[in-house]
């Protein structure tokens, strides 16, 4: 859900499977809003994807794409985040990369583990340490992903706990569309009439 009147989301979220068979998942917010946000974001996501499914490392690639934005900043691109999942086919283990990212969640028969890993986002700093957060994934695992819009929707509570109260309690919204669509209409509520920010969510089943 865009917020910008221009109707570009500043937000991007992509999703490719790559050549050991992983998937992974990308969400990126662009510094603002509007058409520059969004160019930022797609200028993030396109690349790590591309570097990914040409068989580098999640390292690899989120590092290039930062050199990327900081040698762009003089074409008007400025810095965006990076919120990175793998989910490896064969090991079950989903491996989180966070880059100035919201906090996303682990849902487990009621039991929500917030995901979390404080970073600047990419184009701001010449070298970067990574670290990834790993976990291991079983069947019926919902992962859910999102920009701050959703997360700091509710201004009294930053830490997105009427997010994790919704997920504790999934058993009366069923399918990962209408989990994503749900989450969205909650956070447009949260803001009322006070400006919002792009709104993006990204629900993943693992079967």
């Amino acid at each position: 859900m865009a917020a910008s009147a221009e109707g570009a989301n500043g937000d991007t979220v992509t999703t490719s499977y790559l050549p050991d068979g992983s998937l992974a998942f990308i969400l990126s917010d662009g510094m603002g809003k509007g058409e520059s946000a969004a160019r930022e974001s797609i200028l993030v996501t396109e690349q790590i994807k591309k570097l990914l499914k040409s068989g580098v490392s999640a390292a690899t690639a989120i590092k290039a794409v930062n050199r990327q934005m900081l040698q762009s900043k003089r074409e008007g691109f400025s810095f965006a985040t990076v919120d990175l999942t793998i989910i490896e086919k064969e090991s079950r283990r989903a491996r989180f990369y966070k880059m100035g990212a919201a906090t996303s969640f682990l849902v487990r028969r009621g039991n929500v583990k917030r995901i979390e890993h404080p970073a600047l986002p990419v184009g701001i700093l010449p070298k970067l340490k990574l670290r990834a957060v790993a976990l291991d994934v079983k069947p019926g695992d919902i992962i859910v992903m999102a920009s701050d819009g959703i997360t700091e929707a509710d201004r009294r509570d930053l830490s997105a706990g009427w997010l994790q109260c919704f997920l504790c309690n999934l058993s009366t919204v069923q399918g990962p569309t209408a989990i994503a669509k749900e989450i969205v209409r909650m956070a447009q509520g949260k803001y009322g009439r006070r400006e919002r920010d792009d709104l993006s969510v990204l629900v993943i089943f693992i079967e």
